[in-house]
């Protein structure tokens, strides 16, 4: 239960520090966007296939992006957890070791 509490109090109090320490995350730069060229453009061939060609690079490039943005979001949450978990292994070998050093004050005092 105090490791929960302990938990989060440090969650609570680590969310001002990540907002002004977070760098700002980079906007796609997915360009040009396609534009829908019209019902009379796309009756010819040439003009389908290229607006086809537009849509598909604006597609990769947007996949590209939300796959980047997915990989560095589960780095992040791999850290974070990583560090709990280093926090909740260092506060039990603590609170242990304060057991114990209570358990020999308790010992020497009968």
């Amino acid at each position: 239960m105090k490791h929960v509490i302990l938990a989060a109090v440090l969650a609570a109090s680590a969310f001002p520090v990540l907002a002004a320490d977070n760098p700002e995350v980079p906007k796609p730069a997915c360009t040009p966007k396609p534009e829908f060229p019209g019902h009379l453009a796309m009756q010819s061939d040439m003009r389908r296939k290229q607006f086809q060609r537009e849509m598909d690079g604006y597609k990769d490039c947007m996949v590209a992006y939300i796959d980047q943005r997915k990989a560095a979001a589960q780095a992040n949450t791999e850290a974070a957890n990583g560090a709990v978990d280093e926090f909740n292994t260092t506060m039990k070998k603590i609170n242990e070791g304060i057991a114990a050093a209570k358990e020999q004050q308790k010992d020497l005092s009968q």
